[in-house]
């Protein structure tokens, strides 16, 4: 079984692997049941693009539900973005994104499909007022046969979607899907029809977490580090018992934290493994106390499937995958299935040989490539793209110039990757104590801070999605909050600044 067929047999979504096509002219299409045979009687491959959309119930759990039951494959996804409604104001923020799939329904049968999903997710077709409430919303925008954007016109379909261009949810996904030179109609491109809404698009970038609950990109987010091991390089033994970790859990919390990052083995230079039981011993009843608590948005810090599959069963939410799902051939699969986010990290080798693994020809360009290329990995077993977060790795497999070189061009990690959000975990590791001479990691926080910063304002990046992993979290929020101010203020000449 290959890679695609073992993904999509574990996750439930059918996927097939994204291809590079020409866009034609449009072309009138019209429904019969002949159209869509051949010699050979099988039948014709089409590329729908769709716009997904919910803002009732446990969006997450709709928008997967309807994925899955879709007659078609998952090529790609946007990224998903919470809304203001629009129409009808007086209702939830909405979720919304758009997917590129492959069919062989016709337009009419693929619409007959789609209402259904509706209905069977609880949508009511018949009394429900137009553009109210809804728990799942599938249109119909684009539809290709071969290199031709089809046009259809139908007494209940249109094709293209009549209402894209008025509408910035829409049209923000499907920049993120299509791309701004795609042709709406044979004349206009879709940047075209974006730039006069995006200055008053009230969408912002997402991550869907369970429960009904977000991570909203309006700022950089800050990851608290809770290592529950005794040989962490910084605060290895910190935490003697359950209730010291979840009391520095809740600590992180009140300090501004966005999410809570446990880590049940280390994965400094030269640590040694422990076994799946025993990290699974020092991390759950971590998890489940937290949860007691708080409902703060947890990442578990595995490279092994069965241990993020228990730690999500158990109140966690996102996986946190230092090898990027490659240590485990079961982890990008069981992410899929379960359907959460993930953060995918460039590394060589396990921490027994990675410091040996330290040359490249070009590190920026060869980090970039392979996290580009396990992105695309990950989206092929089901791990949406909206799902996604990719972390160059810093101190894995580099040296203090390969370090230095990723934290000054990351804004081409970010463009090569298709501006996927970029986590940065370079809290208190051993390049800054060569660069500052502070032996002491518990002492390195000031160049932690530093080198986010720094990197993160050398990214020119219009709107940057960025998490920061760190230790120290008041510091970093306080920095991060002062560097978001500064980035998103707008002067105008001659402005004074008080």
């Amino acid at each position: 079984m290959n890679l695609l067929s073992f993904c999509s047999a574990r996750s439930g979504v059918r996927f097939s692997p994204p291809a590079i096509w020409m866009l034609g002219g449009g072309r009138s299409y019209t429904e019969t049941r002949s159209h869509n045979s051949t010699i050979t009687g099988r039948k014709r491959k089409y590329r729908v693009t769709l716009a997904v959309g919910t803002n009732l119930g446990d969006r997450l759990q709709h928008l997967q539900r309807a994925l899955r039951l879709l007659p078609a494959q998952v090529l790609q996804t946007s990224f998903l973005y919470q809304t203001d409604p629009m129409y009808v104001t007086d209702q939830p923020v909405f979720w919304n994104g758009a997917v590129l799939v492959e069919t062989d329904c016709e337009p009419l049968e693929l619409l007959n499909s789609i209402k259904n999903i509706e209905a069977e997710l609880g949508r009511n077709l018949h009394s429900a007022p137009r553009n109210g409430p809804r728990p799942i919303d599938l249109d119909i925008l684009y539809y290709q046969d071969r290199d031709v954007v089809m046009s259809v016109k139908m007494e209940n379909l249109t094709i293209p979607h009549p209402r894209i261009a008025e509408r910035d949810f829409v049209l923000q996904p499907l920049m993120d899907l299509l791309g701004p030179d795609f042709l709406h109609d044979n004349v206009t491109r879709l940047g075209e029809l974006w730039e006069p809404l995006r200055p008053s698009s009230t969408a912002v970038r997402i991550f869907p977490l369970r429960r009904g609950r977000a991570i909203v990109f309006n700022e950089t987010i800050v990851m608290g580090i809770l290592n529950v091991t005794p040989d962490s390089f910084s605060d290895g033994g910190a935490l003697a018992s359950v209730e010291d970790a979840v009391h520095r859990a809740l600590e992180m919390e009140q300090q501004g934290a966005r999410i809570i990052d446990i880590g049940g083995e280390s994965t400094r230079p030269g640590a040694e493994p422990v076994t799946m039981e025993e990290e699974l011993r020092r991390v759950i009843s971590v998890i489940e106390g937290i949860r007691k608590h708080s409902d703060i948005p947890i990442s578990i810090d595995t490279r092994h499937a069965n241990v993020a599959r228990l730690a999500i069963e158990s109140g966690a939410d996102i996986v946190n995958d230092v090898s990027g799902g490659q240590f485990d051939s079961d982890m990008l699969a069981t992410v899929a299935e379960l359907g959460v986010p993930m953060v995918l990290m460039h590394m060589r080798g396990t921490p027994q040989t990675m410091m040996k693994l330290t040359s490249y020809s070009d590190v920026v360009g060869d980090v970039a490539q392979n996290l580009k290329a396990i992105s695309q990995q990950a989206q092929l077993c089901g791990v949406f793209r909206w799902n996604q977060v990719v972390d160059p790795g810093i101190g894995f497999s580099k040296d203090l110039d390969g370090n230095l070189r990723l934290l000054r061009h990351l804004s081409i990690i970010r463009s090569t990757v298709g501006h996927i959000p970029i986590m940065l975990g370079t809290s208190r590791k051993g390049f800054i104590g060569k660069v500052t001479g502070v032996e002491k990691p518990a002492d390195r926080d000031p160049g932690s801070i530093a080198s986010c910063i720094a990197s993160f304002c050398l990214d020119n990046s219009i709107t940057p999605c960025n998490l920061l992993r760190v230790h120290n979290v008041p510091d970093s929020v306080q920095a991060c909050r002062v560097m978001d101010a500064i980035r998103n203020k707008e002067v105008s000449v001659g402005e004074v600044i008080n």
